[in-house]
């Protein structure tokens, strides 16, 4: 449900039709974007903090053999317990440092989502209404709203269409 919260404050936004179309596509690329980002930032950090972690609990495996082997197969590097424990404690330390930086970054995006304008749809829906039946009454009475400014126009009345017919 909450996915689908930016795309309808677009929609509350957005008059135009066409500005819609724009702005869904940007939220659609910021989030597509940002999720590639912030994988990008927590292999960075997991790969930076097993670096740094991996010599201080155990000093028999290179840290590379323990990126490369990933955490499911540490038991394959190793088969004493107090190495592998270590190796594991490594990970914990590295994992807590994304989860850290997931958490800042959720408590940054709630400080921005704190300041911005609370909108009501169903308001912003009659509101439009409104707005379209008063220029529809305005284009009947033959005042036409354009860039130029109002302008009268006269106003033809409908004729039925002739029917030739055998």
């Amino acid at each position: 449900m909450c996915t689908n919260m930016p795309y309808s404050a677009i929609q509350a936004i957005l008059d135009d039709e066409h500005d819609v179309f724009i702005g869904n596509g940007i939220a659609t690329f910021a989030t597509l974007a940002g999720g590639a980002i912030g994988i990008s930032i927590g292999e960075n950090i997991l790969v930076s903090k097993l670096i740094s972690e991996v010599p201080t609990h155990t000093g028999t495996i290179p840290p590379k053999a323990v990126i490369a082997s990933g955490a499911l197969n540490l038991g394959t590097l190793t088969s004493s317990p107090g190495v592998l424990y270590g190796l594991r404690q490594a990970y914990v330390v590295a994992i807590s440092a994304i989860m850290i930086c997931a958490t800042v970054t959720i408590c940054v995006s709630i400080l921005a989502t704190v300041g911005m304008q609370p909108l009501n749809l169903k308001n912003i829906s009659r509101a439009r209404e409104l707005a379209k039946e008063a220029q529809g009454v305005a284009s009947s009475s033959g005042t036409v709203v354009g860039e130029g400014g109002e302008k009268e126009v006269p106003l033809v009345e409908p004729q039925e269409a002739a029917c030739t017919g055998p």
